[in-house]
């Protein structure tokens, strides 16, 4: 975790020496990356969180389990399904999120 922290601030004060271009409506802007990049992270983060604390129902032999972390991101949704394998059975298809 210090590595983790540490590596955050040497990155945050690197770049917030350099800035970024937008072009809005045919207007330039210059901005600080952190502008774009924090609500970019905030989004991906806040969206892992959630989807991670999901739990997922097999529909053939009705196991709960929880999906990996790089499927959450990568996979096929419809509404509340997901495509995920279940653990017990292995079957590989939509399952539903239980609520």
């Amino acid at each position: 975790m210090k590595k983790l922290f540490s590596l955050l601030i040497i990155s945050t004060t690197t770049l917030s020496l350099s800035s970024c271009t937008i072009n809005w409506f045919g207007g330039t802007m210059d901005v600080p990356w952190y502008y774009v990049v924090i609500p970019i992270l905030l989004i991906a983060v806040l969206g892992y969180f959630i989807l991670m604390s999901k739990t997922y129902i097999c529909p053939d032999c009705g196991t709960e389990f929880k999906a990996k972390p790089y499927h959450l991101f990568v996979t096929i949704h419809m509404g509340r399904k997901r495509i995920a394998k279940c653990p017990n059975c292995g079957r590989k298809g939509f399952c539903n999120i239980k609520r």
